[in-house]
């Protein structure tokens, strides 16, 4: 063999060596490009039994099923949701660890000097899942029957009844301020580590009185265990339509909880997209609203695109109302 045709037959077996190499290695390049190839972390930043928990996990179980993969459940709990958002703020941002809190997250700057994360900085946030207002519950042994009776048990007695929440800074304890604010009413503010202690507190009569999530309390209301007198939303609820709004007797009061996923800043944009494909798919599924609808929650989704405005907004909104309760960053 010359050597021109020496270089020829070698260059032809580079070649194909580098064409097989390639053909072998494509499936493995596209099974690590694969999102997600892992089970997924969701932190809940509350302890295990209140709205956000229970919530997340019917979506940890839903979002599991369209993405192929599990989505654990994380309960981080304490500092108001602050601890747990400041892990997945901290995490790598591979799209392997979720948060699913709510809309207080885009007050923390309000009301904590060191939250420990920047909830615009850190995190993106992904899609709202559902809203839910919450409702002003009492001991049974409390001597009120109704919204009215309530205001005017507590305006004359201020200081002297304690409301229970899953930590200060919480959208329970919003809702209360602003309840003490526009009612002319002092309920002493009494913070757990989460909702299922709160809840506790207000059962073993530690507490008289709770802003509590609709999913923490609602078996225990249909038992008599404690008595609904309203809701915080700005009108009627729709599983509650017996229940007076807070707003009939305090006209422009309103208090929500939103229910979120957020992500590290600097996750993947095709992890992003893969997350908010699935829960858009999951809030088309009627199987899965009816579920949540039973548990009081309103489906309510919004994408990357809507939430982050949405929060501003809510941000804003909460801003002066702190400042007329007195309530400043800790």
């Amino acid at each position: 063999m010359d050597a021109t045709s020496w270089r020829l037959a070698v260059s032809r077996r580079q070649g194909f060596g580098l064409a097989l190499g390639t053909l072998l290695a494509a499936p493995r390049l596209a099974r690590a490009q694969a999102y997600p190839s892992r089970p997924i972390r969701m932190v809940v930043p509350y302890p295990p039994g209140g709205g956000t928990d229970n919530l997340g996990r019917l979506v940890a179980r839903a979002l599991g099923e369209r993405l192929g993969q599990a989505v654990v459940v994380e309960n981080r709990g304490g500092a108001g949701g602050n601890i747990g958002a400041a892990l997945v703020a901290t995490s790598p941002p591979d799209g392997y660890t979720l948060l699913f809190t709510g809309n207080g997250i885009a007050i923390s700057d309000l009301l904590f000097r060191n939250p420990g994360f920047d909830w615009k900085r850190d995190f993106v946030h992904v899609t709202r899942i559902a809203s839910t207002p919450m409702l002003l519950v009492v001991q049974p042994s409390l001597p009120v029957q109704n919204l009215a009776d309530f205001l005017a048990y507590a305006r004359a007695r201020p200081g002297e009844l304690n409301h229970g929440t899953p930590g200060a800074g919480t959208s329970q304890h919003l809702a209360a301020a602003l309840f003490d604010d526009m009612a002319g009413t002092r309920i002493v503010h009494v913070p757990y580590r989460g909702t299922g202690p709160s809840v506790a507190g207000l059962l073993t009569g530690e507490v008289q009185v709770m802003f509590a999530s609709v999913s923490a309390v609602e078996t225990l209301i249909r038992d008599g265990r404690i008595r609904a007198l309203a809701n915080t939303a700005g009108r009627r609820a729709r599983a509650w339509p017996e229940l007076p709004a807070i707003a009939e007797a305090l006209p422009g009061y309103a208090a929500e909880l939103w229910y979120t996923l957020a992500a590290p800043a600097r996750t993947p944009d095709a992890a992003l997209a893969a997350v908010e494909t699935a829960a858009r798919e999951i809030m088309a599924d009627q199987t899965f609203l009816s579920l949540i609808m039973e548990r009081g929650f309103d489906p309510e989704f919004l994408d990357r695109a809507q939430l982050g405005p949405a929060l501003d907004a809510d941000a804003l909104r909460w801003g002066p109302a702190l400042r007329r309760a007195g309530i400043t960053a800790e």
